[in-house]
């Protein structure tokens, strides 16, 4: 398992600094839903792997947690919500509106 200090040493990882074959991609990445917030982490740390980075071919991703309930579909649902109030109060001129 990685240990705390290599953890946050991959966190404060740049992308010149991050080894791509460290780098767990995409189509590999496989956690188990069924299994609890702990056990979930658990099994990502025992990967051996860097948490912060993913990759899909040849793109890389740098992402973060956040100790939170809120789920991406939140997060994006939220922007949209947001760009189309903008949009309505600035004549749709963003992008030809939405």
């Amino acid at each position: 398992m990685i240990s705390r200090e290599e953890l946050l040493r991959m966190k404060n990882m740049t992308f010149d600094e991050v080894n791509p074959d460290d780098i767990i991609d995409v189509e590999d990445f496989h956690i188990d839903v069924t299994l609890s917030k702990s056990e979930k982490i658990k099994q990502i740390l025992e990967s051996g792997k860097n948490p912060y980075f993913l990759k899909s071919g040849n793109t890389i991703v740098k992402i973060g947690y956040a100790d939170t309930t809120r789920t991406i579909e939140d997060a994006l649902e939220s922007l949209v919500s947001l760009e189309s109030k903008s949009g309505s109060e600035n004549g749709n001129r963003r992008n030809g509106g939405w």
